[in-house]
């Protein structure tokens, strides 16, 4: 289920990028919508699916 999550957000997070308006435009705005897609979004999506599969292991 985790993964299934983690999986979830990275897509949401790829769209969310993709459908940014201004992307590009301005290095200090790229940066900074990258940077907030990446701490709120991918890297929670990378410790949901490494905790699964952790616990996957161990079982």
């Amino acid at each position: 289920m985790k993964t299934a999550i983690g999986i979830g957000l990275i897509i949401l997070g790829i769209i969310s990028i993709s459908r940014y308006p201004n992307l590009g435009s301005d290095f200090a705005e790229t940066l900074g919508a990258l940077f907030a897609v990446i701490v709120f979004l991918f890297l929670p999506a990378f410790f949901l699916i490494r905790s699964d599969n952790n616990k996957a292991k161990t079982n």
